[in-house]
């Protein structure tokens, strides 16, 4: 069974713990509260958290568009590169934050309340 790690809503506290895959999202802690897996900490962990987020390029289906609307898109976004299949080339964190703040898009960061 493969550890996650968890940070708990009610005390704040970060563990590890073991968990199937199907219930890896969430684990009880000792105070008897829910806590959520924290991915944060996990590639913290093992430093490769800031090197991925702010060094690895990729493509990404979740900003990309439909084949269809690939014509209007490279018009409308010239400094966007696109995949015949729709998916966007996000080269950086600041890049893909660029993107997101071009197309009115926000972050969503579940791990913080």
């Amino acid at each position: 069974m493969p550890d996650y790690t968890y940070r708990c809503n009610e005390c704040d506290r970060i563990f590890s713990d073991m968990n199937t895959i199907s219930k890896r999202h969430t684990s009880e802690c000792k105070c008897g509260g829910i806590a959520n897996r924290d991915l944060d900490a996990e590639l913290a962990a093992v430093g490769k958290r800031h090197k991925w987020i702010t060094e690895n390029e990729r493509w990404s289906r979740s900003m990309g568009v439909p084949v269809a609307s690939l014509d209007e898109y490279r018009k409308k976004y010239p400094k966007s590169t696109y995949l015949d299949d729709g998916r966007l080339l996000i080269k950086s964190r600041s890049d893909k934050l660029r993107q997101m703040k071009e197309r009115g898009f926000v972050e969503l960061d579940n791990n913080r309340r």
